[in-house]
């Protein structure tokens, strides 16, 4: 194996694990500031991180230059993809715990695929189907209600059997809900990025979208009367809070990412990224002290492979 092929598998494998850690991380700011004011934050911190990384580069001019439909699906997939795609990430993150909303992120390629098709005519393989359903079983297999054990029912006071607290159910549902959103928004807005980033180098248009993210989740807060929960997170003590987990998962994650695609084939890449649940099933584990399940760790793998068939298959 040629070295820079390892390098690259080396910094997937690493991105994965930061957008892991990053997300746990963010957990306890999510629950005290709100998903949206969260992302808002986040999103201010890493522009400003990518944007001094930019000019360094001098990449400044591109962006400048660029074509106006390459800035307009460039700001499109921001919104979708960020704005809305990461503020669900987070919502899910509180309702459902970091493990099941980056595992339903495995739901991503499969509406890459899909919004190829429709917008490009990229019409999916016998294989990228049999992805996209190894996928969903995956999924499925975790995040399905657990039924209860007829051995040992909770029994209500006139002696039926209790299901969960029907506050847990809901959140549950809309914890789910709100992954299904963030996997169609990273889908939907890693396709239109795609296409504008053929005119608009990497870092320039990961400044810009990260910059229109920001703008879009302003207008959000002051359509909703909720600026004032913006200007809290936006403090300094709770940026001081944010800012490891945004160096770590939104800067420094996207800059290996941006090395494993670089170095290692963009197929082996692509699955190496998707790694996140994998990691985090065992972080979720040490933070919570909750034993990993075999139904956790074969939905997990499951997902994982879907994604693995999906992408080799779409070569």
């Amino acid at each position: 194996m040629e070295a820079s092929v390892l390098v690259g598998q080396v910094a997937s494998l690493a991105a994965a694990l930061c957008w892991s850690v990053s997300v746990t991380l963010f957990r306890a700011p999510i629950a005290e500031h709100g998903a949206r004011a969260v992302n808002l934050a986040k999103s201010l911190l890493a522009t400003v991180l990518l944007g001094t990384t930019m000019l360094a580069a001098g990449q400044g001019r591109e962006l400048i230059e660029a074509p106006r439909y390459a800035l307009g699906l460039i700001t499109v997939s921001a919104l979708l993809g960020m704005t809305m795609g990461d503020t669900a990430l987070f919502s899910a993150v509180h309702r459902v715990g970091v493990h099941r909303a980056l595992l339903l992120q495995t739901l991503s390629p499969v509406f890459a695929a899909f919004f190829a098709f429709v917008l490009y005519g990229e019409h999916p393989s016998p294989g990228q189907l049999l992805g996209a359903v190894v996928v969903l079983a995956g999924v499925v297999l975790v995040v399905a209600p657990r039924r209860r054990d007829p051995r040992s029912p909770a029994l209500t006071s006139s002696g039926a059997a209790a299901g969960p607290p029907p506050s847990r159910v809901s959140a549950n549902a809309a914890g789910v809900a709100f992954g299904v959103l963030a996997a169609f928004g990273q889908g939907t807005g890693v396709v239109l990025a795609k296409a504008g980033m053929r005119d608009i180098p990497f870092l320039p248009a990961s400044f810009l979208r990260l910059g229109v993210a920001a703008l879009g989740l302003l207008a959000l807060l002051g359509l909703s009367s909720r600026l004032g929960v913006a200007r809290s997170v936006l403090a300094p003590a709770a940026l001081r809070r944010l800012a490891a987990p945004t160096l770590i998962g939104t800067y420094l994650g996207i800059l290996l990412m941006m090395a494993g695609i670089a170095f290692a084939p963009a197929a082996l890449a692509a699955v190496l990224l998707s790694t996140s649940p994998v990691f985090s099933l065992f972080i979720d584990a040490k933070v919570s002290g909750a034993p990993i399940t075999a139904r956790g760790l074969l939905g997990t793998l499951l997902a994982v492979l879907g994604v693995a068939v999906l992408v080799f298959a779409g070569r």
